[in-house]
């Protein structure tokens, strides 16, 4: 029998352990700004933070999550 990657739902993703780029597509994906760079977007989809719907970006619920998260770190900081 071949070997079948099992993939596990990873952690919740936390404002802080977001890069800046991660955080960067985030923001443009929720105003759907075109984006190409796939190895940010690639890991926001392994973190369950985006996914494809209709050839679209969007965001899941743990992206939309982590991104009302970052708007409220950022009001904070004002």
């Amino acid at each position: 029998m071949a070997e079948q990657l099992v993939r596990t739902r990873p952690e919740p993703a936390t404002p802080d352990s977001l890069t800046a780029a991660e955080c960067a597509v985030l923001f443009n994906i929720e105003t759907h700004t075109e984006w190409s760079d796939y190895r940010t977007v690639t890991a926001l989809i392994e973190k369950d933070l985006v996914t494809r719907s209709g050839g679209r970006f969007v965001l899941t619920d743990h992206g939309r999550a982590a991104l009302d998260g970052l708007l409220l770190n950022h009001q904070r900081r004002r």
